[in-house]
């Protein structure tokens, strides 16, 4: 899919860029679940487990809202999935049994669903974690060399088109008895592709890119050019979620 990968920084950026934003890439977590109860305290950091957790990971692509991003591959979404995993069990006292993809799980507003794949899982703990993404496209000129002027500005006329995509990945533990989020946060990312109107032999474009203190990602090819922007979008906001959910579980424990 991508011909170079590179270590993914976690770094808080603006969370706005080229006249786009993280606003039209909503909050879905909550359409999945069921309204919290009075007691509930979702982002409370007191019902956070102190101990080793053990759980299954749940991962879903929500595309139900204006302006998403089209459904992932189901490659890309276990290539990230497995990704989550990793590094949830690298940052946080938590064992993942499995990881779930469940396929055509429409946002009901209900926990049921969670509550009985949980008892199918044989866990206590569901953490349910939630992929969604916005996309738009815009007409641009690129340089012939690929070279981005520190301010921004482009020189040169290649004729071609800007893709921005911005991510947010959304984690919910859930109480596998209730299906009540214990805690839930979440993490944004952005990163826009670059690609020429008429497809030429290049090895600048298309290019993927991310904020400008992390290098480029060069795409395989143009069919795989929005699935890698997708990708790399989506990594990033793991990279993001998880170092939330982290933080969360280490005030629990200083508490």
């Amino acid at each position: 899919m991508w011909r170079h990968l590179s270590l993914i920084t976690l770094l808080l950026f603006p969370l706005h860029f080229a006249g786009c934003s993280f606003d039209n890439t909503p909050k879905r977590l909550m359409a999945y679940l069921s309204p919290p109860t009075p007691q509930a305290q979702i982002g409370s950091t007191t019902a956070i487990p102190v101990n080793q957790v053990t759980g299954a990971l749940v991962v879903l692509n929500d595309t139900g809202f204006e302006k998403s991003a089209p459904e992932l591959r189901k490659g890309t979404l276990i290539n990230l999935g497995e990704h989550l995993k990793s590094e949830l069990e690298k940052q946080l006292p938590i064992q993942l049994s499995s990881v779930v993809y469940p396929e055509d799980m429409s946002p009901k507003g209900s926990s049921e669903v969670f509550i009985k794949l949980a008892k199918e899982e044989g866990v206590p703990y569901l953490l349910v974690a939630v992929l969604s993404s916005s996309e738009r496209e815009v007409f641009d000129r690129f340089p012939l060399g690929g070279y981005q002027e520190p301010t921004g500005m482009r020189g040169g006329g290649l004729p071609g088109y800007r893709v921005e995509n911005y991510a947010r990945l959304e984690l919910a533990l859930l109480d596998a008895q209730t299906g009540q989020p214990v805690v839930a946060t979440d993490g944004q990312a952005w990163a826009t592709l670059e690609r020429l109107v008429v497809p030429i032999e290049s090895n600048i474009y298309p290019v993927v890119r991310r904020p400008q203190t992390q290098p480029p990602i060069y795409p395989n090819s143009e069919g795989e050019a929005f699935e890698t922007l997708r990708w790399v979008s989506g990594q990033d906001a793991i990279a993001q979620a998880v170092m939330h959910l982290e933080t969360l579980w280490r005030m629990n424990r200083a508490t």
